[in-house]
C-alpha cells in the first residue's frame, strides 16, 4: 500500500474540494491510466473534463506508471504566449 499526494489547480480543484490531498494506492506503483480510473471513483465529476496528469513536473502518457514519493498534477487547459 502506497500513498500518494496530488495537486489539483484551477476548476478541478472545485470538484476535488481542495489544491492538495492524498490518495491510498494498492500495491507499489500504478499506471496513469489506473490513476485515472481512480480519480473518476472518488470524483465523478472529473469524468469528461479535460486534463492532463504531471508526475515530478512532466506531463506524462496514461502509460507511465505512478510510484511512491512522486508528485502527481492534475493540470486543466491553460493557454499563454
Amino acid at each position: 500500500m502506497m500513498t500518494v499526494q496530488l495537486m489539483s489547480y484551477g476548476a478541478l480543484t472545485d470538484i476535488t474540494g481542495a489544491n492538495s490531498f492524498e490518495l491510498e494506492i494498492s500495491g507499489e506503483k500504478i499506471s496513469v491510466a489506473e490513476l485515472k480510473l481512480m480519480l473518476f471513483s472518488q470524483f465523478p465529476a472529473l469524468e469528461g473534463k479535460t486534463f492532463r496528469i504531471a508526475v515530478n513536473q512532466r506531463f506524462v502518457s496514461d502509460e507511465s506508471d505512478v510510484k511512491a514519493g512522486v508528485q502527481i498534477a492534475l493540470m486543466p487547459p491553460f493557454s499563454g504566449g
